[in-house]
């Protein structure tokens, strides 16, 4: 887990980085931390940096009554993509016998390494691996384990290399995880400030409506961060709620229509693999941002599969075009949790 007192030193240290990658960054620690609480934090302008002995940082979702539902046409390819998945999603029979939902989601962000000690101008991708054992009823108590791996892809040249060399060194790896048990999924969330009042999270899932309008509402009942626009608020939630693993089939159809509905939503790519799984890569469209975030979806299965967020700039070595951090999701039925 990452030192925060660090994160927040080498934040202010950071000023070469776009502020969007900077921004972003508290958000998945946090995330990796916490129940995912849809906290007011912009994720599509994240990633997290994290401090190491390389000197390294690491990147580890207006309208009046029923709001950004009513404000304007979708591009079609995109909400008749999403609308399709919703059909499919619907046909899906969420009911489960099961204790628990084993959630997989295995991620790889990049890190971000300096070759003069001013410029953060090199990178690596490094994949990190976390399993939550989330009960049926979500206000119990759930268990999580997460690990890292080795870098997979490097941006640059010996910077980069010692920076993903060290802060491999001091992770949790696969053969001695890092675990946690926690209720309702609250995993040591506190360090940056808790979750505001009125923030949405996992434990809302089985109340929130499956009608769209009604849960676009929600989501604008619920605090955003400053500055961000309805349909940013609505993606980013929608998102990091599918995020979770555990949105049932019916709420997952709603969320989709309610994608469907947002101005600006588009496919940015029509087939994308993510995690050997293939689907199809919806955003919003935006001028001027420094990193993109997409869901990816599967239209005929109605599935989530992930999602990923790209940097539409090039810093230093790293190339626009590049995954900050891509997030696949699988989840398993099962009837028992870890012993240990």
């Amino acid at each position: 887990m990452p030192d925060f007192t660090a994160l927040r030193a080498v934040r202010s240290e950071v000023d070469d980085l776009p502020p969007a990658v900077v921004d972003a960054a508290l958000h998945r620690a946090r995330a990796r931390m916490s129940a995912a609480p849809v906290a007011p934090v912009r994720r599509r302008r994240r990633p997290v940096l994290l401090a190491s002995a390389a000197v390294v940082a690491v990147g580890a979702l207006a309208g009046a009554v029923v709001g950004v539902a009513h404000l304007a046409v979708p591009e079609s390819a995109a909400a008749a993509t999403l609308h399709d998945a919703a059909r499919a999603a619907a046909a899906v029979d969420s009911a489960s016998p099961t204790a628990y939902t084993r959630v997989t989601v295995t991620e790889l962000a990049l890190g971000y390494a300096t070759s003069d000690g001013e410029h953060y101008d090199e990178g690596y991708l490094a994949p990190t691996t976390t399993v939550t054992w989330v009960p049926r009823s979500v206000a119990g108590q759930w268990v999580r384990e997460s690990w890292s791996d080795a870098a997979t892809e490097f941006y640059g040249g010996a910077a980069a290399r010692e920076a993903a060399r060290s802060d491999f060194a001091t992770s949790a790896h696969r053969d001695d995880p890092a675990r946690q048990r926690a209720l309702a999924g609250a995993f040591t969330n506190g360090e940056l400030g808790g979750t505001a009042p009125g923030t949405l999270t996992a434990v809302d899932i089985p109340g929130l409506p499956r009608d769209p309008a009604a849960l676009v509402r929600r989501i604008e009942d619920a605090p955003r961060p400053t500055g961000a626009s309805d349909e940013e608020h609505v993606f980013d939630t929608v998102s990091t709620f599918l995020r979770t693993g555990i949105v049932p089939a019916d709420l997952r159809a709603t969320m989709f229509e309610v994608l469907a509905d947002l101005p600006g939503i588009v496919v940015t790519e029509e087939q994308t693999s993510l995690d050997g799984r293939r689907g199809t890569a919806i955003g919003l469209s935006e001028e001027g941002d420094d990193l993109r975030q997409e869901v990816i979806i599967d239209r005929s299965g109605g599935e989530y599969l992930g999602e990923r967020t790209l940097q539409t700039r090039r810093t230093g070595r790293i190339p626009a075009g590049t995954v900050v951090d891509s997030a696949s999701v699988v989840t398993t039925r099962v009837g028992s949790v870890p012993e240990n």
